[in-house]
């Protein structure tokens, strides 16, 4: 079931409010609990019932496991808590690897050896990729004493939860957790419900008025490249109109869980901050998909560089060798991951690779940097000020490379992607496409624009709505990135007709066909 599709919107939605609250006002919070936790398993099981079971497994399992890690490290049995850690990380990771991985794994050594063998096509379960990565989380935090006294009901809840579920945020039990054991927890508070389906109506806004329009032309664009005519004009064209789509669709998913989970009294944590106004590419990264890049830091960056760290300090290296196997290492290790997590495909480890190559350039750029001051400081020199046009020239470079990245993780081959990422270095023709108009029509360029516009001067969802602490972490973010013109949201009669105008015309737009989150492929 999809949140920009009619059975959500006037079916699932109101009646899961209607049970949840009512069961909270009639029987309590427990009650309430198992209300919405049976609500979220229907809400999964809607996609694929026979899937149903692993999500099942995966909260019956990290649950029990879970206790057992928090039971060891109270009673300070170090082996037995990092045995049943590892074990619990091998069958979560080996369940995610079977089903994401197995066909790609066994295609590609088949292709290498020439082995007659093949492996019956594994449907991806939906959403299998997030869960994991929270339950993981789950584990290693209990392993860090950071977990403690969970009840099953509220576990069931805490990792089923549907609005978070499908595509994230990829959330913590300390995050959650502690909300749902709060005295006001499954009591109605209109409050909740109003500022919930305002962050909820301008995220279907965004995913069906903006992202839809602008994937009906992506989607034409990557389906041939070579038998296109690629030229400098439409390898760009393809690759921006791709790059909004992509931002605008997480963007307006993202708003819609936020804004579900309020309206459910649960305050989730951002996930995406307008990276496309980021001056550097590891800006952007902490500013899209933020639950993913916390999970990856926390739990596979650090834990690779502080060992490196250690052993490079053992070694005596220093300067550039140092920074090579403190961060050049662990940076890779971690970018290849992140590519392999989006999808089983060259195309992602090639991404992942290539974000790796910007991210590494960046290090080395700051480090260069740091080097440089510390020089003008022993000199008594003053600070080198960064100019306007050298921070505009940061920011256009950023965009050049995410939008170069994104081509790649769109195309369906490295071979389609070499054929747009050529015509857009201008080696396959100039701009013959966009001087015949065959490139961008006026429906295309009207939604460019106004993309362009949105992201460069308009504030994001948490910003319009910054005075109702839209996000749990909403502090850590409040004063960063603010934009142009930075206008907040009122329950006054300007802010209601704005809102009601935004839902209906997203609600009407569904017409046109429930196009599918991108995330959802991951």
């Amino acid at each position: 079931m999809l949140f920009n599709s009619f059975a959500f919107v006037f079916g699932f939605l109101p009646l899961a409010l209607l049970l949840f609250y009512g069961a909270g006002r009639l029987f309590g919070q427990t009650a309430a609990s198992i209300v919405l936790s049976l609500s979220s398993l229907a809400f999964y099981a809607w996609w694929r019932p026979q899937d149903l079971w692993i999500l099942l497994f995966a909260i019956g399992f990290n649950y029990v496991l879970g206790a057992v890690i928090q039971r060891a490290h109270v009673q300070k049995r170090l082996l037995a808590q990092r045995l049943w850690l590892g074990f619990g990380l091998v069958v979560d990771i080996g369940l995610l690897g079977y089903y994401k991985y197995a066909n790609f794994i066994v295609d590609n050594v088949a292709a290498a050896t020439g082995a007659n063998f093949t492996l019956e096509r594994i449907i991806l379960p939906l959403a299998i990729s997030f869960f994991t990565f929270q339950k993981i989380a789950y584990l290693i935090d209990s392993s860090r004493g950071e977990v403690s006294g969970t009840g099953i009901i509220e576990f069931s809840l805490f990792a089923s939860f549907f609005p978070q579920l499908l595509a994230g945020p990829i959330v913590h039990y300390k995050e959650i957790i502690p909300q749902l054991r709060e005295p006001r927890f499954a009591t109605l508070l209109p409050r909740n419900l109003v500022i919930g389906l305002v962050i909820f109506a301008i995220g279907l806004f965004k995913k069906t008025v903006i992202a839809d329009t602008l994937g009906g032309y992506a989607n034409p664009l990557f389906a041939d490249p070579a038998g296109q005519g690629y030229d400098l004009a439409l390898g760009w064209t393809a690759a921006i109109t791709y790059t909004f789509q992509l931002y605008f669709d997480f963007s307006g998913y993202s708003d819609m869980a936020i804004g579900l989970g309020r309206m459910f009294g649960v305050k989730l944590p951002l996930n995406f901050h307008s990276p496309l106004r980021a001056g550097s590419v590891i800006d952007y990264w902490r500013r899209w998909h933020m639950t993913l890049q916390r999970f990856i830091l926390s739990y596979i960056y650090q834990p690779l560089a502080l060992p490196l760290n250690r052993l490079a300090a053992e070694r005596g290296l220093s300067g550039w060798n140092s920074f090579a196997v403190g961060v050049g290492v662990p940076t890779f290790f971690t970018f290849l991951i992140i590519g392999i997590w989006h999808g089983a495909g060259w195309t992602f480890v090639v991404f992942g690779l290539m974000h790796a190559f910007y991210v590494l350039t960046n290090e080395f750029w700051r480090e260069r940097r740091k080097l440089a001051a510390r020089a003008r400081r022993k000199a008594k020199l003053p600070a080198r000020e960064i100019g306007l046009g050298e921070r505009i020239g940061y920011h256009v470079l950023t965009l050049v490379c995410v939008a170069l990245a994104n081509v790649m993780f769109r195309a369906t081959s490295i071979g389609d992607a070499l054929v747009i990422s050529k015509a857009m270095f201008g080696l396959s023709g100039g701009i013959d496409s966009l001087l015949a108009g065959t490139a961008v029509t006026a429906e295309l360029a009207l939604t460019l624009v106004a993309s362009v516009v949105l992201v460069a001067f308009f504030p994001n969802v948490q910003q319009i709505m910054a005075r109702y602490r839209p996000a749990v972490n909403w502090a850590d973010w409040q004063g960063s990135h603010l934009p142009v013109a930075l206008w907040q949201w009122r329950p006054d009669a300007r802010g209601v007709v704005l809102v009601g105008v935004m839902l209906f015309i997203g609600v009407m737009f569904i017409q046109r066909g429930q196009a599918v989150f991108l995330y959802f492929n991951f």
